[in-house]
């Protein structure tokens, strides 16, 4: 009977401890479908109307960087902490327009730091080459630092030279830097 009631206990502990787990996981599965619900409907709004939430954009980066380190291991931690680093760029660029150096500073520095982050806790994940491109982009097209965004091409050639991209990013290398007369003028002599 002792034994009889110990199996019992036993099957109960397990059902209430899957039961448990099945919630956490419920529980997990929402918030990143509102994570990502968040995400489209900021970035619809930039792509559609060319209008930018900042507020939104700002709202989301913080829950998915929170997300992402709360569950690193989940399935989606991942494209949410790539998405963060993509909506602080689109940040960066529009304060850049705007002329909010300080809100160009810090969404920049936030889109490196995330793109950082993502290589170091996702390097075997094809975004984590990505994370070049976008940093090069971030120095390049918001900083207008051409010589870290020349690393960042050399870094992804000299690692991926077999890569797809890498033939893209030599080309980049020898756009860098030039104005836009400069690179009009250099498109009409290949023509």
């Amino acid at each position: 009977m002792k034994r009889l009631f110990t199996v019992i206990l036993s099957v109960l502990f397990l059902a209430a401890c899957q039961n448990g787990q099945q919630a956490e996981q419920k529980a997990i599965r929402q918030e990143s479908d509102s994570l990502l619900a968040a995400y489209n409907h900021s970035d619809s709004i930039y792509a559609l109307c060319g209008r930018i939430d900042t507020a939104a954009f700002n709202a989301f980066i913080v829950k998915a960087m929170a997300f992402a380190e709360k569950h690193p291991d989940d399935t989606l931690a991942p494209g949410m902490l790539y998405r963060a680093g993509v909506g602080s760029m689109i940040l960066a660029k529009s304060a850049d327009r705007l002329g909010n150096v300080e809100a160009r500073a810090r969404n920049a520095k936030r889109a490196l730091a995330i793109f950082n982050q993502f290589q170091e806790q996702y390097p075997d994940l094809d975004q984590a080459k990505l994370c070049y491109w976008q940093r090069a982009i971030v120095y390049d097209d918001i900083l207008g630092d051409w010589r870290s965004a020349e690393s960042e091409y050399r870094d992804f050639i000299n690692r991926f030279p077999n890569d797809s991209l890498t033939p893209v990013f030599q080309q980049y290398l020898t756009l860098l830097g030039k104005t836009e007369s400069q690179l009009e003028e250099e498109l009409a002599i290949g023509r």
